[in-house]
């Protein structure tokens, strides 16, 4: 939560600011926290 509103999360290359953000189903995301943190998730 405290790195999502310092900027520190993407999805997608969108930077998100709302903590509570809701993923469909069927979708492909590359989540991004930080610099170096990547995760690939299939939803």
């Amino acid at each position: 939560m405290r790195l999502v509103k310092q900027g520190a999360v993407k999805i997608n290359d969108e930077k998100i600011d709302d903590p509570k953000l809701s993923i469909e189903k069927n979708q492909e995301l590359l989540v991004q926290v930080g610099k170096r943190r990547f995760l690939k998730i299939k939803t």
